[in-house]
């Protein structure tokens, strides 16, 4: 049974591959986007427990993608947790300020992204 699904938006292959492949080994059901928009299609097809967010992206940033997936009743309380190179305090806020319920700055640590994970699902997934 899985732990929740959790949607990876990354235009880098290696960064979804990562997190794809920690995931299903923590027993979680990964989706995966290479673009904000197409994470907007998906997230209507898949409804994620959870989101992760890169930030710089061609066509539609990070912020862009949280602002627009906020705006849909569905998915306004989905936490969406930022995965970005970006670890400058003005980016955090940004993120934060848009909707994001927390920051992972790259490189990152497994463990880190795993508890944050399981900090921010759903009571009943936890």
């Amino acid at each position: 049974m899985s732990k929740g699904k959790i949607l990876i938006v990354d235009d880098e292959m290696v960064g979804r591959q990562l997190l794809q492949a920690l995931l299903i080994v923590e027993g979680y059901e990964p989706f995966l986007a290479k673009s904000g928009r197409e994470a907007l299609e998906l997230v209507n097809q898949v409804y994620p427990d959870l989101i992760l967010m890169d930030i710089m992206m061609p066509d539609m940033n990070g912020y862009q993608t949280i602002k627009e997936l906020k705006k849909d009743n569905k998915l306004k309380k989905t936490p969406v947790v930022i995965i970005s190179a970006l670890d400058d305090r003005d980016s955090k806020s940004r993120g934060l300020n848009v909707g994001a319920s927390d920051f992972i700055s790259k490189p990152y640590e497994s463990e880190k992204v795993l508890t944050i994970i399981k900090e921010h699902l759903p009571d009943h997934l936890k």
